[in-house]
């Protein structure tokens, strides 16, 4: 049986073909003091029809070495994140895409307080 983890995409970066960014938030119960401590560790992992975006939760599955860092592959999609057209730029975003002024290479100028009173 291979580890199976259920997290939350946080990243599908344009550079990284088939890739995602996963999050998987765990609890745990420290051992002297007794309070509950909150673990988080992100994982690379291999997404083969590139189909996930920011907030999608999903579950991964541990598997061979497919690169450096990317050791699981999504398996099942448990909850897509609501998918709504941005206007502006003619993209399809979530609540968790980052705004498109500050990804790179993009020739959106980014407002400023200065800009905004005029």
């Amino acid at each position: 049986m291979r580890l199976q983890l259920v997290g939350r995409v946080i990243s599908t970066a344009e550079t990284m073909q088939k890739t995602a960014k996963v999050e998987v938030i765990r609890f745990v119960k420290h051992s002297k003091v007794g309070k509950v401590i909150r673990n988080r560790k992100v994982y690379l992992v291999h997404d083969e029809e590139s189909a996930r975006m920011p907030g999608d939760i999903v579950r991964i599955e541990e598997c061979r070495p497919l690169s450096k860092r990317k050791r699981f592959t999504i398996i099942d999609i448990l909850k897509e994140e609501e998918r709504m057209l941005n206007p502006i730029n003619n993209r399809i975003e979530t609540r968790f895409s980052p705004p498109q002024s500050l990804l790179p290479g993009s020739s959106t100028p980014i407002p400023t307080a200065a800009s905004s009173e005029s």
